[in-house]
């Protein structure tokens, strides 16, 4: 396990997954094993690899909620949101108002975003906010979802608060650009638009650049 261990925080994944492997003959309902290597095969980009010991560890304890979320994780990097989202609410079931709750309803309001559910995403954000009130990220994953669906005056104010919690959070700051664009408020748009592109905001080339002169 150590060998393992230490093998993983140098990234060397393929000394670690035999260090693992290894724990694993000798005891197969080691679930630190088992978990620790089906990150590892993640890292190495096998997922069918990792399912199988993600599988494995819920057979042993169905209630083990890294186990869910990592599953969970898997199968929507498989295109399989259905069978994630079981595993989420799983955890939101087992575990009100743990880290391992906010991990999990950020993800399922990503899912619902996703697939254009818009009133689930809403309703799992306010959960979110509700139980992580100072995590500015889930005021900013809620004012995003705000914007969607027009919602300016509230998205502007989670938008903010996420800001005033986090001013270096750029996915803010761009939300907040597409609100007041869309509001006419070009100077204040053109402001938040700077300071995402700054910060590097990846998708920061698909927002009106022509509207700003820098």
């Amino acid at each position: 396990m150590i060998a393992g261990l230490t093998a993983m925080k140098k990234e060397d994944h393929s000394a670690a997954r035999t260090a693992f492997d290894k724990v694993v003959v000798e005891e197969p309902a080691n679930s630190k094993a088992l978990y620790y290597r089906a990150v590892t095969k993640l890292s190495q980009g096998d997922n069918a690899g990792a399912l199988h010991d993600l599988d494995q560890i819920l057979a042993l304890d169905p209630s083990d909620v890294h186990g869910l979320l990592r599953r969970a994780e898997v199968n929507r990097a498989l295109g399989e949101n259905n069978v994630a989202k079981n595993d989420l609410y799983r955890v939101v079931g087992l575990s009100p108002n743990k880290p391992s709750t906010e991990h999990a309803l950020f993800e399922l309001g990503q899912i619902a975003l996703q697939e254009n559910n818009l009133p689930a995403a809403l309703s799992h954000y306010d959960r979110l906010v509700n139980i992580a009130p100072d995590n500015a990220m889930a005021w900013c994953d809620r004012g995003v979802a705000l914007s969607i669906v027009r919602d300016d005056d509230r998205a502007i104010a989670d938008l903010e608060k996420a800001l005033a919690m986090d001013p270096a959070l750029d996915k803010a700051y761009a939300a907040l650009a597409t609100v007041y664009f869309r509001q006419d408020r070009k100077q204040e748009g053109c402001y938040a638009l700077q300071q995402a592109r700054d910060l590097g905001y990846f998708s920061v080339h698909e927002m009106p650049l022509h509207n700003c002169a820098w």
